[in-house]
């Protein structure tokens, strides 16, 4: 299923990055903007607008394309941390290997000279 407005569109590849809460209440709200609108004759008395329709299946689009926009942010800022953790880890093998050379080469008077605070 897909719905459009403008520039907004729900497609199947973003219904699955949303939770389903959400995605429930978006597509419920949709479904009741379409529905009502393509009955309107039957609801108007009612005091249903057209314009209160429009405005609610635009604001649901917009929540759609905020939570789509959030599910990008998170992708990024999972990325950045699993290339953080890479890059920490690299510093940590190199860390090791000096506080190796600097335990072997000296002794332990000395490693504080060195930056190094370990006690063993």
């Amino acid at each position: 299923m897909q719905w459009t407005l403008g520039r907004f569109k729900l497609d199947q590849k973003h219904e699955k990055t949303m939770s389903k809460t959400f995605e429930t209440n978006a597509q419920k709200a949709l479904s009741l903007a379409e529905g009502l609108k393509k009955n309107y004759s039957d609801v108007k008395g009612l005091g249903v607008s057209e314009a209160s329709l429009d405005s609610l299946k635009e604001e649901a689009l917009k929540a759609i394309e905020m939570t789509r926009e959030v599910d990008s942010m998170q992708e990024a800022i999972s990325k950045r941390r699993a290339e953080a953790n890479a890059q920490l880890l690299k510093v940590k093998d190199e860390a090791m290997k000096l506080r190796k050379m600097i335990k072997s080469s000296f002794p332990q008077e000395k490693w504080a000279k060195y930056g190094l605070m370990d006690k063993r």
